[in-house]
């Protein structure tokens, strides 16, 4: 959505404490199937970002899967 702009921070948490933690993950996703593009704003400012790809709609659900593929490369058939 952001065209490249804002990417994710590598994160992990490490318990200090003698005291057991439980740490839960939540996802919120649309809908497989919607149809999603970087927001206006930043195909304004940024039309030639090339860590994107583009400013053209896409699948959200291939794209998930594509990522998926090519972050997990050596576990895939």
């Amino acid at each position: 959505l952001s065209n490249g702009v804002y990417t994710s921070t590598l994160h992990r948490v490490i318990n200090n404490s003698p005291r057991y933690r439980v740490c839960v993950a939540f996802f919120y996703e649309t809908n497989f199937d919607a149809m999603v593009e970087p927001l206006d704003i930043f195909k304004e400012k940024h039309p030639g970002n090339k860590t994107c790809q583009g400013n053209k709609k896409v699948v959200y659900g291939e794209h998930l899967v594509n990522k998926v593929k090519t972050t997990f490369a050596n576990l895939v058939e």
